[in-house]
């Protein structure tokens, strides 16, 4: 008897599923908290607004959405495609983005606060005045990304791939940085105050006007770098190759 209604419970689950996605891209309801979303395709679904808090999107599609001033706060979308999709002011905070795509997603203006992003794959992604505080963006790929004045203040950035972005009067204070790429971003007037930065390449980075105060940096390049009217001397640095390519004194 038991395994009878076992049965026939997951029988049940996934047409429950099915409804709210269907649902949500017809507009029926803007709200689906909690759900269990898995798998789900909202491929160029118009979910602007929606509130997702909690949901699981794990797996699910939501290639070229509009998810402009979306709630997904606290969201499990591990392995989720967001790629072109519009994030535009959406809460994510909290959430588990790991492993997901954002290739030139339009997150700007988006909370990203202390949301797991290991792995992600953001190439090109647009986060201009993007807040990431305390997010963890081990592993992740922002290659080319366009993040002028984001906050990624508190970041752990383990591997992570900033090479080529611009993020110009972007915040990192207090970030963890290891052994990650930096080359040839436009990050002028960027602040890395008080931020931990080790074995980090900065071959070829604008960094004109850039903010190191109180920074720890060891063992980074920054050769060929433009680091006109950059402060170092208020760093701590121990074993950094510098803008003319020679170790530092």
């Amino acid at each position: 008897m038991r395994i009878v209604m076992a049965l026939a419970l997951a029988a049940m689950a996934s047409p429950v599923c099915a409804d709210q996605a269907a649902d949500l891209i017809a507009g029926t309801i803007k709200e689906c908290r909690g759900c269990d979303l898995q798998g789900a395709n909202f491929k160029k679904a118009d979910l602007a607004g929606v509130d997702l808090t909690g949901a699981n999107l794990t797996d699910a599609t939501f290639h070229r959405a509009d998810l402009r001033g979306a709630i997904l706060t606290g969201v499990t979308a591990v392995g989720a495609n967001f790629n072109l999709a519009d994030l535009s002011r959406a809460q994510m905070t909290e959430g588990n983005f790991t492993r997901s795509m954002f290739y030139s997603a339009q997150v700007s203006g988006a909370d990203l606060s202390g949301a797991d992003l290991s792995e992600t794959r953001m190439q090109k992604v647009r986060l201009t005045s993007a807040k990431l505080v305390g997010a963890v963006l081990d592993r992740a790929v922002i290659r080319g990304a366009v993040g002028n004045n984001a906050d990624f203040s508190n970041t752990s950035m383990t591997e992570t791939n900033f090479m080529e972005a611009h993020v110009s009067r972007s915040r990192f204070t207090g970030a963890v940085i290891y052994n990650s790429a930096f080359i040839d971003a436009e990050a002028g007037s960027a602040s890395f105050a008080d931020a931990t930065i080790s074995l980090t390449d900065f071959y070829g980075a604008d960094l004109r006007r850039a903010k190191f105060t109180g920074a720890t940096l060891n063992g980074n390049r920054f050769t060929s770098a433009a680091t006109t009217d950059v402060d170092f001397d208020s760093a701590t640095m121990t074993g950094n190759f510098m803008a003319d390519g020679r170790p530092q004194d």
